[in-house]
């Protein structure tokens, strides 16, 4: 056993919601001290770095009530049940944007706060794009921008850009576009 591993000695569920179920477990440690985790289970998501021709990438800017902020975020969503990931991404980028595209291909993944929660996000890079008519989720108000590469890099550096997963897409993407990850 891994000299840091947690031993799970019980779990009792606190919520389930449509999409989040939260609990508390109790762990031993280490050291043997016993002591408690909440834990956010997520079904996991995925994030688009969608980038036109004119090297810009496709944002969407949308209203988030934990924040209570209007941010600027790459699309991004849940998958459907059974739906694999690139087939999501591809959803995903056309309900929210309108953009289709051509090319999509999974550049990185990482969990969002392992600290509490489980989710682990998958980017994806998607070029070759087409223009045609976005389709959001009823409950879902977006409105896409698109945004030059350097520029979008140059908002992450400047603390405009304040979401976890946008911030981390545009930068692999950029390096990804440079050359720099394969």
């Amino acid at each position: 056993m891994d000299k840091f591993a947690e031993q799970r000695i019980s779990s009792r569920e606190l919520f389930q919601g449509r999409l989040l179920r939260v609990r508390i477990d109790t762990v031993k440690v280490a050291n043997g001290l016993e002591t408690t985790r909440e834990i956010v289970e997520h079904p996991g998501a995925v994030a688009i770095v969608a980038v036109t021709a004119e090297k810009e990438i496709v944002l969407v800017r949308q209203f988030r009530t934990p924040t209570g902020e209007v941010l600027l975020e790459l699309p991004a969503g849940v998958p459907h049940q059974g739906e694999q990931r690139e087939g999501s991404a591809r959803r995903e980028l056309a309900e929210e944007t309108g953009y289709h595209a051509k090319n999509v291909r999974k550049i990185w993944e990482g969990y969002a706060s392992p600290g509490y929660s489980n989710e682990l996000i998958e980017f994806f890079l998607a070029t070759d794009l087409e223009l045609k008519s976005p389709s959001p989720d009823e409950d879902e108000f977006v409105e896409p921008e698109l945004i030059g590469v350097a520029a979008a890099v140059a908002l992450v550096r400047q603390g405009e850009i304040r979401d976890n997963k946008t911030m981390i897409g545009i930068m692999i993407a950029d390096l990804f576009l440079k050359g720099e990850l394969k």
